[in-house]
This record gives C-alpha cells, sequence and structure tokens, in this order.
C-alpha cells in the first residue's frame, strides 16, 4: 500500500482547506494518508468530516519555517511518503524542499485560484519548473494562463474540486419571503460591494420579500457594513460572522449569488448547487463549468450590479424558475462533480 502525504496550511473555514481534507477523507480508503498540518485551527466542518477517517494521521508542522521543513523531511523518510501533495504556496514551498534529493517521494504542487499575486506566482512558477512532478489546478483557466505565463505546459494538470452529493428531496413549496446567500471571506477579490449594488437596485425592482445573508469573515468587514449603512440596506441585508452552522445558511437560501473578480473552482458555488439553489455569478475562473446560463443559473459581467439584480429579479417574481434552475443545477453538479470523479482522477494520477 502506498503512503501519502497532504500538506496545507491548516483547517480553518476555506476552499483548499476543505478540498486538502476531503482529498484526505476520499484516499484513506485505499492508501496510508497522513495529512501535515502547518497550525493548528481546525473549523468544525472538517473535523467532522475527519472524524469520520479515523485511519487519517494529523501531523502538526510546529515551529519556524526550518524546523517545519526538517519535520516533514524527516517524516517523509520515516513514514516512506511516496506522494506528497501541497495546496497553498507555503504548503508548496515547505514541501517541495523538505522532498528535495528524496527520490522515492514525488511532489505534486497545487494552484487554487485563476490569478494570485505576483510574488506568489514566482515562487510557484520555479516549484513546477525545477522542483515538482506537476501542478495540479482546480480550475482550467488557471492552468492556462499559467502557462502562457512560464508555467510547464507538460508538468499542468486540472482536477476540479470535490464534492460528497446531498441526498436528492422534492422541493414543494418555497416561501413568500425568499433567502439569497453569500458565502466566502471578506476580501477584494470577493467584490461584495457590487453584491450590495445588487440588493440595492432589487430593491428597487421588486417589492417582493426577500432578505440577503452575507456570510464569512476577513478584513473588510468593516467596510462591508460601511457600504451597507451608506446604502441604507440594513433591513435587507444580515451580515453573519464565521458561523458553526455554516450548513444550516446553505439549506435556508433559495437563491446564490456570487460577484468574484477572480476565481478557482468555488466551493460555494458548489455547496450551494447542492443544496437545489440556481446560481446568480460573474463569469470568472471556471464559474462557466459550474452554471449553464439560462439553465441552472446566470452568469454576468464582474461589476455588473444591475445584471445581477435582473436576474434576481427574475428569480423573486417566478417561484417556480427559481425550483426548476435549482433542481438543474443539482443534476448539473452530481453529473460532472460527484466526489468519485474526484477520487478516481487523483488515484489515476497516483497509479499512473
Amino acid at each position: 500500500m502506498k503512503n501519502i502525504g497532504i500538506v496545507i496550511r491548516s483547517l480553518k473555514p476555506g476552499g483548499a482547506e476543505k478540498q486538502s481534507a476531503l482529498l484526505a477523507s476520499v484516499l484513506s480508503t485505499t492508501y496510508s494518508v497522513y495529512l501535515f498540518i502547518q497550525y493548528p485551527q481546525l473549523c468544525k466542518q472538517n473535523q467532522q468530516l475527519l472524524k469520520q477517517f479515523p485511519q487519517i494521521k494529523l501531523i502538526h508542522l510546529d515551529g519556524q519555517w526550518q524546523k517545519k521543513i526538517k519535520k516533514l523531511k524527516n517524516s517523509i523518510k520515516h513514514y516512506h511518503i511516496s506522494h506528497l501533495f501541497a495546496y497553498l504556496t507555503s504548503d508548496n514551498l515547505i514541501a517541495s524542499i523538505a522532498a528535495r534529493n528524496i527520490s522515492d517521494c514525488t511532489v505534486y504542487g497545487g494552484v487554487r485560484s485563476s490569478q494570485i499575486p505576483l510574488h506568489k506566482f514566482l515562487v510557484l512558477r520555479l516549484l513546477n519548473r525545477f522542483f515538482q512532478k506537476a501542478t495540479i489546478f482546480n480550475n482550467h483557466q488557471g492552468c492556462q494562463n499559467f502557462i502562457k505565463k512560464g508555467f510547464a505546459k507538460n508538468k499542468c494538470h486540472v482536477i476540479h474540486n470535490g464534492i460528497e452529493i446531498s441526498e436528492s428531496f422534492d422541493i414543494t413549496d418555497i416561501p413568500s419571503e425568499l433567502n439569497i446567500i453569500s458565502i466566502g471571506r471578506f476580501v477584494e477579490a470577493k467584490d461584495f460591494k457590487t453584491s450590495i449594488l445588487a440588493i440595492k437596485e432589487l430593491q428597487k425592482r421588486t417589492e417582493l420579500p426577500f432578505t440577503f445573508y452575507l456570510i464569512g469573515y476577513g478584513p473588510l468587514e468593516a467596510s462591508i457594513r460601511h457600504w451597507i449603512n451608506a446604502e441604507d440596506l440594513n433591513n435587507k441585508i444580515k451580515v453573519i460572522i464565521n458561523p458553526n452552522n455554516i450548513d444550516q445558511y446553505y439549506q435556508m437560501g433559495h437563491v446564490y449569488l456570487s460577484t468574484s473578480v477572480f476565481e478557482g473552482l468555488s466551493n460555494s458555488i458548489m455547496e450551494a448547487m447542492n443544496n437545489f439553489m440556481p446560481i446568480v455569478a460573474t463569469n470568472v475562473g471556471d464559474n462557466a463549468s459550474l452554471i449553464e446560463h439560462d439553465k441552472t443559473g446566470f452568469l454576468i459581467d464582474t461589476g455588473d450590479y444591475k445584471k445581477a439584480a435582473e436576474y434576481l429579479s427574475k428569480l423573486i417574481k417566478n417561484r417556480q424558475l427559481t425550483n426548476s434552475m435549482g433542481q438543474k443545477a443539482y443534476q448539473h453538479l452530481k453529473s460532472n462533480f460527484s466526489i468519485d470523479q474526484f477520487r478516481n482522477k487523483y488515484i489515476t494520477l497516483i497509479e499512473s
């Protein structure tokens, strides 16, 4: 049995963090899996997932960089790690240095977005060219962009995120008040100002009742609250900070809104589709792979809050359309992004 290592910065809320825990869980039924964590932050959702797979060995890489690298190198040798997967930039760097000159360990880097800051890009390009077997992207747009900028084409692979598909159920009724939700870190890349402006425009277009739940945490929280106050939307927008019961908000949502200026493959959109929600989202990253325009949701240009409001209004005014699109979104997710496909693609890579 092969021994597989996965390096991740932490297991706090976040797309890469969730996908690393998911990868550990699906591979642990076939291989011995070692999950190396730089910082001991663990959110409830990831904790619950890993509890279902006690065979996964969690190893904390504590201390400064030199100590982390030394501990990882020793662990690679001690546990005979044959394949090492890294997710975020610091994980890529630590994994690549630690496995250097260990001939029996193959390192795969990871890129989780279609755009990253220049200093991170330069580090990852260097690692892709000289230190790693290959880089795994979770989105085609990012892969193509990075190849154009110097990543080795023959060392770039795309494996979309996986998701545990929920059980299907019939949506017989949608309540009179519609819940629009958006979940993500409060950072510039998510462009929540456009979301807020879209809700302001939506308020002008319909008198039907709705509430927008803006859920997350991050450095722009104060700015977001200021924008909401400035647009006089406190009665329409509820800001929820880093809740422990995130699944509850997905379950209560009827429509999902995403106004990101760039993405990889969005975990939050996938979760929304898994809860039978139609999606209104910017056409960035691989959103077009998730959303079939005018069938499972609607795609808009970045910053186009008026078009977002137009599509939200269309859904609010036609509950049958909301229901139908939500069902089709779920079926599209189930057919194209199941956890079995996710697992099989990684196993194929490991066994090749």
